[in-house]
């Protein structure tokens, strides 16, 4: 197959509630500058009681159905879903996502199934799960390219309370829709990888003892070493850029590059080597350090390194923009990244012909490059997406809010805005806790 493959378009869903990142910084003694210009934050989005995984990823897609409205049930081949905050260990989220755009469809079509023929999955590996779940799709549609995809990356990014994760806390989906002769990014079938398994964050199931007995508990909240993670997000996306094996420079080459994204700044952080290894090799560093009185073999070469202007503008030019909705939305897992490329587009002068790099991350650990071209009439698309509307319609909440909310003592939607309710959960002994989602009528 020689057709050109890759995004038609892109939709992101915040959660209804965001607290200012400066609140919890005064309630937790932390200086609040340090997180914002620090590591790039500013507000962190969440949930309202009513909502979870499920509404943000059905949202998500929603939003991308709304903004074609000329796709059928028909011409989708498969839903498939990048996600680690699932909410059941068997039945994956993406057929609850089924189930609810089922609905959307009837309401214009009067017909109950008309998504009989869509293939449904979830794919879990971290922070990485959704661009596997892209990857996979690729694939598909070259042996399927008449049909489209849909793949959806969702998560809630929660930590424990007072803990040193807490500040990077966000939650929030994006979908996109994946086809032949894309309207948005064309994606080169050309993948670097690397894999090595590794236990710098993850979910076990807990056990507490109570008296002789051992209890089993499932909690969200992760497990995890921060300095752990970052060196194994480095030798990943070091690995995976060997193997990506491109003669293009990370300096020169593309407009943009476009990370996973823990916290806003840490793309600009994590790259840093690479980008002195390349320079070291075309014996620019040199230059650099001469211009700037560094010694380019200090110790401290990485600190002084990002202090100068040439790595400054550097920043700016490539990877800025794509940590704009970041810095508002907080962590977002598997969708971080894709958020990331929404961001880096809409905070810039994109153009025609520019190239973009992917370096995406999961724990665990998993790593993959890929690049990617806008093509013609990217724009056209690009204008739908009312990223900063999305993000407006949030509302503030209190620190006080926020913890009643974290401790399960809030019970009252605190906003009016959910399209998508849960409607019931079951109370038999076969459908114990079974979650029956709703779309409101006229969304």
């Amino acid at each position: 197959m020689n057709n050109k493959l890759g995004i038609h378009d892109l939709a992101f869903q915040a959660p209804s509630l965001y607290l200012p990142i400066k609140d919890l910084a005064v309630a937790r003694g932390i200086e609040a500058a340090k997180l914002k210009f620090g590591l790039g934050l500013e507000s962190m989005s969440l949930c309202d009681v009513n909502e979870d995984v499920v509404t943000l990823a059905t949202g998500a897609v929603l939003r991308l159905l709304k903004q074609n409205p000329d796709i059928t049930p028909d011409q989708i081949g498969r839903i498939y879903v990048g996600t680690e905050s699932s909410i059941d260990g068997s039945k994956p989220i993406g057929s609850y996502v089924h189930a609810i755009v089922n609905q959307y469809f009837s309401d214009q079509y009067s017909d109950e199934n008309n998504l009989l023929h869509t293939d449904v999955l979830d794919m879990t590996f971290a922070c990485i799960g959704a661009v596997d779940a892209m990857h996979n799709s690729l694939y598909y549609l070259q042996a399927e390219p008449e049909k489209l995809a849909i793949v959806v990356a969702a998560d809630i990014a929660n930590y424990d309370l007072d803990s040193t994760g807490e500040y990077t806390q966000g939650a929030g989906a994006v979908a996109m829709l994946l086809g032949a002769n894309p309207r948005l990014i064309e994606i080169e079938n050309k993948w670097g990888i690397a894999m090595k398994s590794e236990h710098d964050f993850f979910k076990p199931i807990r056990l507490k003892q109570e008296g002789d007995k051992t209890i089993e508990l499932h909690d969200e909240k992760p497990i995890f070493d921060g300095q752990f993670s970052n060196e194994t997000y480095q030798k990943r996306i070091t690995e995976a850029w060997s193997h990506f094996k491109s003669e293009n420079k990370l300096w020169v080459d593309y407009e943009r590059i476009v990370f996973h994204l823990p916290y806003a700044f840490h793309g600009r952080r994590i790259i840093t080597p690479l980008i002195l290894n390349e320079l070291k090799k075309g014996h620019l560093l040199e230059k650099i350090c001469q211009a700037n009185e560094i010694d380019p073999n200090a110790p401290d070469i990485i600190k002084s390194f990002s202090k100068t202007p040439e790595y400054k503008s550097w920043v700016k030019d490539k990877i800025s923009a794509g940590e704009k909705l970041s810095s508002q939305m907080g962590n977002l897992y598997t969708a971080s990244i894709f958020l990331g490329l929404m961001s880096s587009l809409e905070y810039s002068e994109p153009q025609k012909d520019d190239k973009l790099l992917f370096f995406a991350y999961g724990s665990g650990s998993k790593a993959k490059v890929f690049e990617g071209k806008l093509v013609d009439g990217f724009k056209a698309v690009m204008n739908k997406w009312q990223s900063k509307e999305v993000l407006s319609s949030r509302q503030e909440i209190s620190f006080d809010d926020y913890i009643r909310i974290r401790t399960q003592k809030a019970h009252v939607p605190l906003s009016k805005t959910s399209k998508i309710q849960q409607i019931s959960s079951g109370i038999s002994e076969t459908n114990r806790f079974e979650r029956i989602y709703e779309l409101k009528k006229n969304t």
